[in-house]
C-alpha cells in the first residue's frame, strides 16, 4: 500500500507536476512506510526526496528545506548499510582464504592483493558518492539562498513603497497643521505665552514635513523615479541664496560663519533642486553639531572640469569605523542629538545620482569636513537629464528670438513681447512682405519671425504659438510641407494655419485646404481682410476653450480640433487617471510625463482649454471631487483628498469659486444647500 501511493505520488509529481496533490499521496506513503519494516527503506528515502522537490516547487523553501535534510540522513543511513554488507561480505572471503592458505599459498597472497584493489575501489567510489551528494546539498543550499534573497528584494520594495505610501498620507495632517497654527501667529491679540507655543509647535511641524519629504526621496531614488533636472545656473548668486539662511540661525548661536568662492566659471549646468537639498542637508548638520563659539566654513571652487564645495565644523571628531557609517540610513554619531539619520543618507544617494562624490574626513582634531565634486558642464549629462529641452527659449518671455539675417525688426520685436496677446508666427522669406506682415500686427500680437519653411517648424514646436501665417513657396520647406507637418505633430496640431501664395486658381485653394491649413489668401490680399479671418479663427478656438470650463464632463472628442489633439488628450486624461490624486503631482511632473518642457505644455493647454497646466490640474482635480460627490457616497473631506488637494478650506474655497456653492451641497445624499 504504502509503495502504491508513492508511485503515485511519484507519478503526479514527474508527469503532471501537481505538486499539491503528489504531496497528499507521498505523505500517506510517508506514514506507512513508518510502519513498515526496514527493508523499504531506500523506497522510503524516495518518498522524502520527492516531499522536498514538490515543497520547493510550491515555494515552501522551510519544509523543502526539512525534507532535504532528512533524505540526506537517510542516504547516510542506506551508505553505511552498505559498507556494512560489504564489510561482512570481506570477513566471509578472510576466513575462506585463512583456511585455504596451508593448501594454496600463493593462491591466497594473490587474492588478498585482488581483495585490497578492490576494497580501495570501494572505497574510492563510496568517497564520490558522499562528494555527490554533497555537490547535490550545496546546489540546492545555493538555490535556495537565491530565492530568499530575492525575496528579501521584495521585501525591501515593498518597505520602499510603504514608505512613499505612509509619506504621502502624513503631508495632508502635516499641512493641516500648519495652516490654522500660521492664522493664530497672524493674529496680533495673541499673548507671547501663546506665540512661543505656537511657534514651537509650528517649528517641529516643519522638521516632520521635512523628514517627510525625505523619506518621499529616498523612495523615489530606490524606485528610480526621481530623476535630475540639470539647467543652466549661474553659480555664485545660487549659492550665496542657499548659504544666506544659514548664516543666520549660526550668527543665533554665537557661531562664527564664513565662506570663500573662488569661482572661474560662473554659469554652469547642475540640477538645482538637487543641489538645494545637499546643501540644506549639510549646512543643517554642521549647525546641529557646532556648539556656541565654534566655527562653520564654507568653500566651493567652480572651474570648466565642475565645482568642489567644501563645508567645515568644528566641535565634532570621528572614528574611522564612525566614517565609515556615517553615509548610512538611520545611523547617527550622537543618539542625543535630534534627527533620525536619513539627510546624510539621501545626500549621498543626490550626489551619486547628480554624478559626483562626496567624502567626509577630520584630519584635523575636532574638525569634520565634507568635500562634495559636482560635474556641471552640459556635456557631463545626457539629453533626457535637462530641464528645459532648448537653451534658446528666452527665460523671461519663454519665445524664441527672430533669426532673420537682416536686423529691421529685432529693436521693437524685443519691445513689443506682451504675454496677454496672442503669439502670431508669421514665416516669409521675403523680407518686403516681412515688414509689411509686421507693421500689421505689431500693435495687437506677440510676434514670432521665421524666414523659411524648415525655421518655421522649429520655432512653432518650441513656442507653440496661437496662430501661423506661412508663405507657401519658399527655401528648405515650402508652405504646404509645413501644414503637413505641423498637422501632424501632436504638440502643434491644433494651430490654426493660414497659406498666403500668388498663386491663383481653385485648384491651387484645394491642394493648400487638403494639405491641412485652415485659410487660404491669395496674394495680393486685402489685408482688413486677413486680419477679419484672423480674428475669427481665434475667436472660433476661444468658444470651444469657453465650452470646455463651463463642462462637467468632456470627453476628448468633445475638444479635440485634430485626431492629433484627441491622441494628446486621451494621453493627458491617462497621465492624469495615474497622478491626478497625488498632491505633490506638479505642472513639472505633468510636462514631464507627457514627454514636453513647462513652456509647450502650457502653451498647448492654454490653446485648448484656456488654462494654464496648474489652473487645468485644478480644474481636473474639481471636476473630479464634483463628480465623487454628485455619483458617490463620499464626504466632502473623502472628495477633497481622493481629487488631489491636500487642504480642505482651500478645496471648499476652490469649489465654491467654480460652481458656486459649497461642496456640501452636492452631497449625493441630498444633505440641502
Amino acid at each position: 500500500v504504502a509503495k502504491a501511493n508513492y508511485y503515485y505520488g511519484n507519478f503526479l509529481r514527474r508527469k503532471q507536476e501537481d505538486y499539491k496533490k503528489a504531496i497528499i499521496y507521498l505523505e500517506k506513503a510517508k506514514s506507512l512506510y513508518i510502519e513498515e519494516e526496514e527493508t523499504v527503506i531506500e523506497t522510503y528515502h524516495r518518498c522524502i526526496r520527492d516531499l522536498a522537490i514538490c515543497n520547493s516547487k510550491l515555494g515552501q523553501f522551510k519544509a523543502a528545506s526539512t525534507y532535504y535534510g532528512e533524505a540526506y540522513d537517510l542516504k547516510v543511513v542506506l551508505s553505511k548499510k552498505a559498507n556494512r554488507n560489504l564489510s561482512q561480505d570481506l570477513e566471509t572471503k578472510y576466513q575462506s582464504e585463512k583456511k585455504e592458505q596451508e593448501i594454496q599459498l600463493l593462491q591466497a597472497k594473490n587474492d588478498a592483493v585482488e581483495s585490497q584493489r578492490i576494497y580501495q575501489r570501494n572505497i574510492l567510489m563510496g568517497g564520490i558518492g558522499l562528494t555527490s551528494i554533497a555537490g547535490v546539498f550545496l546546489f540546492v543550499l545555493y538555490r535556495n539562498r537565491q530565492k530568499t534573497n530575492k525575496k528579501l528584494r521584495e521585501l525591501d520594495m515593498a518597505k520602499s513603497n510603504f514608505f512613499a505610501n505612509i509619506s504621502h498620507e502624513l503631508r495632508t495632517p502635516l499641512t493641516l497643521i500648519e495652516m490654522p497654527i500660521q492664522e493664530k501667529l497672524n493674529q496680533p491679540s495673541l499673548s507671547q505665552k501663546e506665540r512661543k507655543e505656537y511657534e514651537l509647535i509650528l517649528r517641529n511641524n516643519k522638521q516632520l514635513i521635512n523628514l517627510v519629504d525625505q523619506l518621499l526621496d529616498l523612495s523615489k531614488l530606490e524606485s528610480g523615479k526621481l530623476g535630475l533636472k540639470i539647467s543652466k545656473t549661474t553659480i555664485k548668486s545660487f549659492l550665496k541664496a542657499q548659504i544666506e539662511p544659514f548664516e543666520y540661525q549660526a550668527k543665533a548661536k554665537s557661531i562664527h560663519f564664513s565662506s570663500v568662492f573662488n569661482i572661474q566659471k560662473d554659469e554652469v549646468w547642475i540640477d538645482q533642486e538637487a543641489l538645494q537639498k545637499i546643501l540644506s542637508n549639510l549646512l543643517s548638520n554642521a549647525l546641529k553639531y557646532t556648539n556656541e563659539g565654534g566655527r562653520i566654513m564654507v568653500s566651493a571652487q567652480v572651474n570648466s572640469k565642475g565645482a568642489t564645495v567644501c563645508i567645515t565644523n568644528t566641535g565634532v571628531s570621528l572614528t574611522n569605523d564612525q566614517k565609515k557609517k556615517i553615509f548610512n540610513r538611520f545611523y547617527q554619531t550622537d543618539d542625543f542629538k535630534p534627527g533620525v539619520g536619513i539627510g546624510l543618507a539621501l545626500t549621498k544617494e543626490l550626489v551619486e545620482l547628480h554624478k559626483g562624490t562626496i567624502t567626509v574626513d577630520n584630519t584635523i582634531e575636532e574638525h569634520i569636513s565634507f568635500k562634495m565634486i559636482l560635474p556641471c558642464s552640459k556635456s557631463s549629462f545626457k539629453p533626457m537629464d535637462f530641464f528645459e529641452r532648448k537653451e534658446s527659449i528666452d527665460a523671461k518671455t519663454g519665445l524664441i528670438p527672430p533669426s532673420l539675417g537682416t536686423q529691421i525688426f529685432d529693436a521693437e520685436l524685443s519691445k513689443n513681447q506682451d504675454p496677454s496677446r496672442p503669439l502670431l508666427l508669421i514665416v516669409e522669406d521675403n523680407e518686403d512682405l516681412m515688414e509689411m506682415l509686421y507693421e500689421t500686427f505689431k500693435n495687437e500680437y506677440q510676434l514670432l519671425l521665421a524666414k523659411n519653411g524648415e525655421e518655421g517648424i522649429l520655432k512653432a514646436i518650441e513656442a507653440v504659438p496661437d496662430l501661423i501665417i506661412s508663405d507657401v513657396m519658399m527655401p528648405k520647406k515650402n508652405g504646404v510641407e509645413l501644414v503637413g507637418d505641423l498637422k501632424t505633430n501632436e504638440l502643434t496640431s491644433h494651430i490654426p494655419i493660414v497659406l498666403l501664395t500668388a498663386k491663383a486658381g481653385d485648384d491651387n485653394k484645394i491642394t493648400g485646404i487638403n494639405s491641412g491649413a485652415d485659410d487660404y489668401i491669395t496674394k495680393p490680399f486685402n489685408s482688413n481682410l486677413l486680419k477679419a479671418k484672423i480674428v475669427t479663427l481665434l475667436a472660433n478656438r476661444k468658444k470651444m476653450r469657453e465650452r470646455y470650463s463651463q463642462e462637467i464632463i468632456l470627453k476628448p472628442k468633445d475638444i479635440a480640433v485634430t485626431p492629433k489633439d484627441e491622441v494628446l488628450l486621451k494621453r493627458i486624461q491617462s497621465v492624469l487617471d495615474t497622478f491626478l490624486m497625488d498632491s505633490s503631482f506638479s505642472s513639472e511632473d505633468f510636462a514631464r510625463e507627457l514627454g514636453y518642457s513647462r513652456m509647450q505644455l502650457h502653451r498647448k493647454l492654454k490653446a485648448l482649454t484656456d488654462l494654464s497646466t496648474s489652473e487645468f490640474l485644478r480644474s481636473q482635480r474639481l471636476k473630479r471631487a464634483f463628480q465623487l460627490l454628485k455619483e458617490s457616497d463620499s464626504t466632502v473631506a473623502e472628495a477633497c483628498y481622493q481629487s488631489g488637494f491636500n487642504s480642505l478650506s482651500y478645496f471648499s474655497t476652490s469649489f465654491k469659486e467654480k460652481y458656486g456653492a459649497p461642496p456640501s451641497a452636492y452631497l449625493k445624499n441630498g444633505e440641502s444647500r
